[in-house]
């Protein structure tokens, strides 16, 4: 048992490390995720352990309701363990588990070389993919016929084009959501819609904190636009067209949507008892189901 243990953290290991410090855009994960599911096969099945006290869980809040979800169900079979989990943006997870503020940190992005540097002992978990979507209300008259390429997409939320008549729109000005600095979700927008353009949020732009604020925005605005999760996408917004592609689950796994991402547990040094014991519960196919039925894509 102690050896499959070791052999598994060192699996984590190895991917938090050559991730973060060589990968910086659109990245193959396959062969990592094959090899960490076979892991988890050998896993399966192994009697539960009597567990007790308390975890602590903060980072992005694109993966808050994943381990909101799991760690409900996880203090249901474990009585004695008390999880509390929050956001704060995949900034904050990374130093807050690198410092030892929380068991485990969250991103929704990869970690960056600099924080690495930072917090050489940070062991990374993929626990599943996700995408970005531009999302709008779905009473703007262009609901249905709105397919953005990226660099119409930078135009869009750097301010370059600033009136919805410019796509065959009502002649209103485009009212920009963006995130806040820090946010996973936003490094990853930045990387693949704003970068590539030389391209920066406008001034103009208002920022939200989550991903659930940036939809509800957009929802209670006719003429707001902005980017979310696309497993926070649901029937209060409309997700654009991308480069001539819907943004759905399918069309992630397929490779054909522009914009894609992976999403990250990870622990100060190998994992506790406890904290082991809740990231193979995420991997688990149990996880995994929390994980696609919240619509984001396992990594089974």
């Amino acid at each position: 048992m102690n050896q499959k243990i070791t052999t598994y953290l060192i699996i984590g290991l190895f991917i938090g490390v050559v991730s973060g410090f060589f990968i910086s855009g659109p990245m193959m994960y396959n062969k990592q995720i094959a090899t960490l599911s076979n892991r988890i096969s050998e896993l399966e099945g192994q009697e539960s352990i009597a567990l007790s006290g308390v975890l602590s869980i903060a980072g992005s809040t694109t993966i808050l309701k994943i381990s909101q979800e799991c760690a409900n169900n996880f203090m249901q079979v474990h009585s004695k363990v008390q999880i509390s989990v929050s956001g704060g943006g995949s900034g904050h997870g990374v130093k807050a588990a690198g410092s030892g503020e929380v068991n485990i940190g969250e991103a929704s992005r990869n970690i960056k070389a600099s924080e690495w540097l930072s917090y050489p002992d940070l062991v990374a978990f993929v626990i599943g993919k996700d995408s970005v979507a531009v999302v709008v209300n779905p009473g703007n008259p262009l609901v249905g016929s709105l397919d953005l390429t990226l660099e119409e997409i930078s135009q869009i939320f750097s301010g370059e084009v600033s009136n919805w008549s410019e796509f065959g729109g009502d002649d209103h000005e485009i009212e920009v959501y963006t995130r806040e600095e820090g946010s996973g979700t936003r490094d990853v927008f930045e990387m693949y819609a704003l970068k590539p353009f030389d391209a920066e949020f406008a001034g103009t732009a208002s920022v939200k904190p989550s991903n659930g604020e940036m939809r509800a925005s957009v929802a209670g605005n006719r003429y707001g636009v902005a980017y979310i999760s696309l497993g926070y996408v649901d029937s209060t917004v409309i997700a654009a067209k991308v480069e001539g592609v819907e943004a759905t689950v399918e069309k992630v796994k397929s490779g054909d949507y522009p914009i894609t991402r992976v999403l990250w547990m990870f622990t100060k040094g190998f994992p506790s008892t406890l904290e082991k014991a809740f990231i193979e519960y995420v991997l688990s196919d149990e996880g995994q189901v929390i994980v696609e039925d919240l619509g984001f894509i396992s990594i089974k």
